[in-house]
């Protein structure tokens, strides 16, 4: 996929200097162009640009190069030129191996000063009544003459000679292209009837093309024109009366595809006749009716494969047109995939547009219909899209479409720092290879677009640096997904290793059985537990020792496990009574020495880490059932623990279960947990009031006007609220996309709190910061309450979710 030559010589600007050229004895400098040059650079200020390119840093990445050796050291001549009007620098291939430079400029006093230059040597050759002069500087030749106040200079004798003699024969359409009125400092020429569309072939795409470059010190941009000829075949024709149409599939492209090629129609008969007719086919392996509802097509190459993906203008015509030609086989995260049986539709029809490629398995995500050639590659694009990790979510590529049109009749994207065949193909074999192996990490995208236009294309070229404190692909990336065998009853949680530092996750699937899994995904053990567990897991350090364990209820068992899935004894505690609340875990003053409290109805055991009743708890019943789990509150230097009842009554007690606050009023507890504010307790009613409860026991009602769907959560100075799809964090509101929400969980951690909750609809996690700020790269793809946690191993958060019935899926937040 390396139709990019324009890309490419925009980015080589460097080895302007390197390549060869001859000229012409007239008045015009295109006059003394060189016959069959392949590279033309149009230069207004010669030192100007020359400063450009030292300042480039993405030339700067092909400093270790041949290319770059030959104008430090083989270029001698271009290093002694001063020229002071418009410059011309044309390259020519003379082999595989070899290639000449030739510079053209007008004549001026000082424009090669010889006599301050040390290791050198002039001679005059004449042949056939022409002189020239042979100029060696530190044992490297060039060939010079002046005809007509012209100055040529080139690194081939017979080029320069054939200029001399007049024998630079110029097409009539690199006339119309050098004529392009142009009022840029720098512009390069070139032939485009070699264009790289894919790695392997070469087409004619046209005949010549210009673009006037502008070379910045973090990338380079051009715009310009290219010229088809009507009496050949050029690739570029096959898009004559094709309207150019939005380009949009970008918004499937995965953060890491290596490079894309995409290209619009309006008129699918009339393309797939253009394209047989270059060809030279007859039969139109297509009469499906699918491309009729289409009008993008691109093929995306990945590091394992090459995957089409196309735009319909009406999916379900797209859907009925392919019906006869897919059988379903899975589906993945919500997403049919099925076996498509006309694996070589796209690139038999729309060759060379398409390359060689079997699509075996197709997907539709929305309007869009992508076709693989392994189940595999289905799923990662799969991902990539329900991840939202794709190339138009991304910062680079907006300010890249900012610089280009919406609408283009092809488009060519190189992603990731690769270079290519199509850029290495400029040059001669022996430099080509070191081209190709140049990764330039920091310049994660270039584009190139052809906008069609009667019998020539607009060329826009945009490569530039990714800019400091922006990362390459987002801000949060998958770090693995885990199927289990079984359908997950609860939410994955995070449990810390302390072995790695890092996080593990555990998870409880329909059957109870209870899987540890690892931070690199794989399964460590399984466990099967005597019922569902209540609630959450509670991580608990029960000997004081670093090394964490597990602490949960399930309906008739209090358990304690280790991290190797072992029973920590003297635990586990069977009752004979249900359970009837999660497990309650109070570390009053954060120092380990745990309480855990059991609910069971309207009775309330608290055990210490022995395993022992605390038998200095005096509150031991409530008067009705309770109706949420105990929880510990701390207000200033006082401890609190908070029980209430199903009567309405909220028990406020001390750390030994003796009254603390008193308070009459009777409450409708909700779902949400008692928290505080301030100095006071605050508790949510079913009719939806907030009350507010003071240290001496005041109260106070405030009718809240939401929805039954509100939800409050805080943790330290960071409130939350949801009310439907009105999210506000800290009083700042944030408007949510209509749908149904999981509640909001709060993680704080020493540099940043975030808040996290799913979409459960269309199955979309989203995560902010404590500003209201969406964290770049979501919503990401998650079924689930999302669970945030801090990583020490790597420094980063970690999010994990459910993705379908069995998937687990951890995200890395960078």
């Amino acid at each position: 996929m390396k139709f990019l030559k324009p890309f490419a010589i925009g980015l080589v600007i460097l080895v302007v200097y390197s390549c060869t050229n001859n000229t012409k004895t007239q008045r015009a400098l295109i006059d003394f162009v060189p016959e069959d040059t392949q590279l033309v650079f149009k230069i207004a200020s010669w030192d100007g640009l020359q400063t450009d390119i030292a300042n480039n840093s993405l030339i700067a990445q092909f400093s270790d190069t041949k290319v770059s050796a030959f104008f430090s050291e083989k270029a001698t001549l271009l290093h002694y030129l001063e020229p002071t009007s418009p410059a011309l620098l044309a390259i020519n291939k003379l082999s595989d191996s070899t290639a000449a430079y030739t510079v053209i400029t007008r004549l001026t006093e000082g424009l090669f000063e010889t006599d301050s230059i040390a290791n050198k040597s002039i001679e005059t050759l004449t042949y056939d009544d022409i002189s020239i002069q042979r100029v060696t500087i530190d044992d490297q030749i060039a060939f010079t003459a002046v005809q007509d106040s012209i100055f040529i200079g080139s690194s081939s004798q017979r080029i320069l000679q054939d200029i001399l003699k007049g024998s630079t024969e110029k097409t009539e359409t690199f006339e119309k292209v050098y004529s392009v009125k142009s009022e840029a400092d720098f512009s390069i020429l070139y032939r485009a009837n070699a264009i790289a569309v894919t790695d392997s072939t070469q087409y004619n795409l046209g005949s010549w093309a210009t673009l006037d470059l502008t070379v910045l010190p973090n990338g380079i941009t051009g715009t310009g024109v290219l010229l088809a000829q009507d009496t050949v075949p050029q690739l570029l024709s096959v898009f004559k009366g094709q309207v150019p149409q939005q380009n949009t599939i970008a918004n499937v492209i995965p953060t890491d595809a290596l490079d894309a090629v995409v290209f619009t129609y309006n008129d699918a008969s009339a393309l797939k006749t253009a394209l047989r007719n270059f060809e030279g086919t007859q039969t139109d392996p297509s009469p499906t009716g699918i491309f009729e509802t289409l009008s993008e097509i691109g093929s995306i190459e990945l590091k394992n494969g090459i995957v089409v993906a196309a735009n319909s203008t009406d999916a379900m015509l797209t859907h009925e047109a392919l019906a006869p030609f897919l059988t379903e086989v899975s589906s993945f995260r919500e997403v049919t995939i099925y076996s498509f049986s006309e694996e070589r539709l796209f690139s038999e029809t729309m060759s060379p547009l398409i390359p060689q490629t079997n699509t075996a398995f197709a997907i539709q995500l929305d309007s869009y219909f992508v076709f693989a050639p392994t189940e595999d590659l289905a799923n990662q694009m799969i991902i990539a899209y329900k991840n939202n990790d794709i190339l138009a979510a991304t910062p680079y590529y907006k300010e890249a479409a900012s610089r280009l049109s919406t609408s283009a009749s092809l488009v060519v994207y190189k992603m990731n720092g690769s270079i290519g065949t199509a850029l290495s193909r400029l040059f001669t074999e022996a430099a080509a290879s070191e081209i190709r192996s140049v990764s330039i990490k920091k310049y994660p995208l270039a584009v190139v677009q052809l906008v069609h236009d009667r019998d020539f294309a607009h060329i826009n070229l945009v490569c530039k640096e990714i800019s400091n404190g922006v990362r390459l692909s987002g801000s949060v990336s998958e770090e693995f997904t885990q199927q289990i065998d079984q359908e997950i009853l609860g939410p994955p949680t995070f449990f810390s290793n302390h072995r790695t530092k890092g996080q593990d996750v555990v998870v409880q699937d329909v059957t109870n059985t209870l899987h540890l899994i690892s931070a690199g995904g794989k399964v460590l053990w399984d466990k099967k537990l005597d019922g569902p567990i209540l609630g959450g897991i509670e991580e608990v350090d029960l000997l004081r020792n670093g090394k964490k364990q597990l602490a949960f209820t399930t309906p008739s068992t209090f358990y304690i496990l280790d991290r190797n899935g072992s029973e920590v004894a003297p635990f586990p505690i069977k009752f004979k009574d249900k359970v009837t609340q999660p497990l309650s875990v109070f570390d009053y003053d954060n120092n380990r020495r745990y309480r855990f409290v059991i609910t069971q109805g309207d009775e309330v055991l608290m055990y210490d880490r022995n395993a022992q009743i605390v038998s200095g708890f005096t509150f031991k019943n409530a008067s009705s059932e309770i109706v949420q789990p105990p929880k510990h509150i701390r207000m200033g230097n006082k401890d609190y623990i908070v029980i209430p009842e199903e009567n309405g009554k909220l028990n406020i007690l001390s750390r030994v279960g003796k009254s603390r606050v008193s308070v009459s009023k009777k409450y409708d507890f909700s779902e949400i947990p008692i928290t505080y504010e301030g100095n006071e307790f605050v508790v949510i009613t079913k009719e939806m009031s907030k009350e507010r409860i003071s240290q001496s026991g005041k109260t106070a009602s405030q009718p809240l006007n939401v929805s039954n769907s509100y939800w409050f959560t805080s943790m330290g100075r960071t409130k939350v609220t949801l009310d439907d799809n009105l999210l506000r964090i800290n009083g700042k509101l944030v408007e949510l996309p209509f749908g149904i929400y999981t509640r909001p969980t709060v993680l704080s951690t020493r540099q940043s709190t975030y808040i996290a909750l799913t979409e459960t609809q269309e199955n979309k996690v989203y995560v902010f910061t404590k500003d209201g700020t969406l964290v770049t790269g979501f919503p990401i793809y998650g079924g689930s309450i999302p669970q945030l946690a801090y990583d020490a191993r790597t420094k980063k958060i970690l999010l994990t979710t459910q993705g379908d019935n069995r998937e687990i899926i951890v995200y890395k937040l960078h």
